[in-house]
């Protein structure tokens, strides 16, 4: 049976029946977990909200490998991206206290970025619609690894450093760490506190969240903390981080705490109910089409149930936290393991505890498959564009090394080989990034570096050629 068929049959079978009773549906959770945590790994936290308490908290796996220590429900866990609703809620805050407002221009608050941010407004950057230019792309570029140490300042000069954005405001729906992490600035400068200093004394300790931080500063010490781990070859490894950069992640939390500010959204205790409406507000584009994304929230309709979402990735931590609100429900799924597919599991969990009051699951939009680069020019000599080429804006040397026929890109990439593809291009291997240069590739004293998350990057030629 082709896989289309396959796909449309399994989304006609029934549904189980949720399952009702309390151990009945812990086993189940275990069950579901088995599969994805084996015992002597890292493993996961899962939690379930239901009418407005914590009814369900497990823990599957270790939060310490070298020390053999078991994961539970009061483990922290780097949120990743599930940071940004924070963040949101924090720029509401101080509309609510006058402020700011999020029509405003970042400019206002952050003038240094005159040229690289034009007519962005606070609003846009939490809609992801504010069209600007990768921070931690660019970093990768000058070298830095996730387990470096990099700071709040030094990405803030080096998006001051572009002259422009990767497109018009408004224009486009792209998901921006950029932007959530200047509006974390923006709430430092306006409040003249930092974003986590902020958000302790006007959100976590408002909502009794006394185990949720953010962290901004290493070495930072939390007692409860899993380690975070990629799988190797070997085994497990350490993978965590040492960028302190803030808004787009580095909230720190547990399953209790995220059960408080989860029921937040029910009450409004903290804000009040205009302020968490707006929270799941979808934002527009210029031309009236909807994002799906509100203030650092998913918000959906999926298998007949209205879901507002969000999940993380960062090093070896990976989150989802997963809310039916038309059901008073929702699931929480915390992991310090980098293969853990946080919001598969938490769709599982919730498929348990809703059964047939979920429809049909929707066939999966698979993503097309990049097109295969077709080489349409001739390059020559290969050793005509080898060379260093500098940046002013990413403040970064490319090298194009020549290697027999080939051109291998180091520097701001580590030996990525580069093909010819369109007339004057040349591009990596996995077809990420595109090297343009000018004349159909008649002049090599400069290019455009394109990619997805950075799109127009000039580079000058700084020496000559290599011998």
């Amino acid at each position: 049976m082709p896989l289309a068929a396959r796909l449309i049959a399994a989304a006609a079978l029934a549904l189980p029946a949720a399952v009702a009773n309390a151990d009945d549906i812990d086993d189940a959770i275990s069950r579901t977990m088995s599969a994805h945590v084996k015992p002597g790994e890292p493993g996961c936290t899962v939690g379930v909200t239901q009418g407005g308490s914590l009814t369900h908290a497990l823990a599957f796996g270790l939060a310490d490998l070298e020390r053999g220590r078991a994961l539970d429900t009061k483990s922290v866990f780097n949120l990743a991206s599930v940071s940004k609703q924070f963040t949101a809620f924090a720029v509401l805050l101080l509309e609510q206290d006058g402020k700011l407002r999020v029509d405003d221009p970042v400019v206002t608050y952050l003038p240094e970025l005159r040229k690289s941010a034009p007519g962005v407004t606070l609003a846009q950057l939490m809609h992801h619609t504010g069209g600007l230019r990768d921070y931690i792309e660019m970093l990768y570029m000058k070298g830095r690894s996730n387990a470096d140490g990099t700071t709040i300042d030094e990405a803030v000069r080096l998006l001051a450093r572009q002259t422009g954005p990767n497109e018009a405001p408004g224009v486009e729906f792209d998901y921006s760490n950029t932007g959530y992490f200047l509006l974390g600035v923006v709430v430092s400068r306006v409040s003249g506190e930092s974003l986590a200093e902020f958000s302790r004394q006007r959100i976590f300790e408002p909502l009794g969240m006394k185990n949720t931080s953010i962290v901004d500063r290493y070495p930072a010490p939390i007692p409860t903390l899993a380690r975070g781990y990629a799988q190797s070859d070997a085994g497990f490894r350490i993978d965590e981080t040492g960028w302190e950069q803030v808004g787009d992640g580095q909230v720190h939390s547990d399953l209790h705490d995220l059960a408080l500010w989860d029921e937040n959204f029910y009450s409004g205790k903290l804000g009040g109910k205009a302020l968490v409406a707006t929270m799941v507000d979808v934002g527009l584009l210029n031309s009236g089409e909807s994002t799906g994304y509100a203030a650092g929230l998913g918000v959906h309709t999926s298998r007949g149930l209205r879901w507002v979402t969000h999940s993380g990735s960062w090093v070896g931590y990976r989150s989802s936290l997963r809310r039916a609100p038309d059901e008073h429900l929702s699931v929480i799924v915390l992991c310090n393991r980098a293969e853990a597919n946080a919001s598969a599991y938490a769709e599982e969990v919730a498929e348990i505890l809703l059964g047939e009051k979920l429809g049909p699951r929707e066939p999966e939009e698979n993503e097309p498959d990049p097109e295969p680069v077709v080489v349409q020019w001739d390059p020559g000599d290969p050793g005509r564009f080898a060379g260093v080429y500098y940046s002013p804006e990413a403040d970064v040397r490319c090298v194009l090394d020549q290697r027999g026929v080939r051109l291998v890109l180091e520097g701001c990439a580590q030996g990525v080989v580069l093909r010819p593809g369109k007339p004057g291009e040349f591009v990596t291997t996995d077809g990420y990034a595109v090297l343009r240069f000018a004349a159909a590739g008649k002049d090599a004293d400069g290019f455009i570096y394109w990619s997805p998350s950075l799109r127009g990057l000039p580079f000058k030629r700084v020496e000559e050629k290599f011998e």
